[in-house]
Formats: C-alpha cells, structure tokens, sequence
C-alpha cells in the first residue's frame, strides 16, 4: 500500500490516486466487518473533488445493477416469458459470461455480462441475453460490446 502520494492538483489522474487512498485505507475496515465500499463518478474543480454515489453496502449483499436485473426477472415471470436463470454460465465466442445486472437506462444493450475467465463487464443485447441465459442458445455469436 503506497502511503505517500504527494497530491498538488486535481486531474483525472490524482483524482484516480484519492480513489485508491480511500480505498487502500477504508477497505480493509471495511472488509474485516463484512461490508463494501462503493464510489460513483467523480466531480472536481482545481482545489476539491467530490465523489458521488459513496456508498456502504453489506459484502454479501447485491448491487444495484443486480437488484435491476432480479427485479427484470419477476417482470418476466409476471409476464408469463421464462426468467433469466442467474446461476447458468452461457457461452458466447468460446467463452463463458455469467448475468451480472441489468442497466435500467440503456435501451440496446441494458444486460451486463462478466467473463468467468479472466473478468471484464460487457454489455449485451436482450435478445443475446435470452439465448444465453434462458436456454434457447442456439450457438450463433451475439453482439457484445465493452461496459
């Protein structure tokens, strides 16, 4: 843990390095009582910056992206289409992504993905995510694009 950061302006850059001092120092408190740190993005002028969405969670509790994609499962379920199944590995290009959450906002690519080997969050279309996660994976390549 590097202590000394020597911080004289504020940049994208230090504000990267405040990041990693909160959570350098807060996060082994935090792990030792079972909770999580979670930051938002980042507002600053030359002297201050301000993170937004600073938020304490449980560690073994869901974040929101995840709460958004159980909530999008019992809206399937009320709508009588089969849910999303959250414990499944679905395959795309060769590898293995497992349904991490559920972007309210995006209207083309609103479910998140996470590669199991080697991590990385991607996002994906509904269709995508229906043939991987439903069942009715047909072996075709979906879109996939970066989080």
């Amino acid at each position: 843990m590097k202590t000394q950061y020597n911080i004289e302006e504020i940049n994208p850059a230090t504000i990267s390095a405040i990041r990693e001092i909160i959570k350098d120092s807060l996060g082994v408190i935090m792990e030792d009582n079972g909770l999580v740190l979670d930051f938002g993005n980042a507002t600053y002028d030359k002297d201050s910056v301000k993170f937004t969405n600073f938020k304490v969670r449980l560690a073994n509790a869901d974040n929101e992206m995840m709460k958004f994609l159980k909530q999008e499962n019992e809206y399937r379920v009320m709508h009588e289409e089969k849910p999303f199944d959250l414990e499944k590995e679905g395959t795309m290009n060769g590898q293995q992504y497992t349904l991490v959450g559920y972007n309210r906002r995006a209207r083309k690519m609103p479910y998140i993905v996470k590669r199991v080997i080697g991590g990385g969050e991607f996002k994906i279309a509904e269709h995508t995510a229906i043939r991987m996660f439903v069942g009715l994976f047909d072996g075709t390549n979906g879109h996939l694009e970066a989080k």
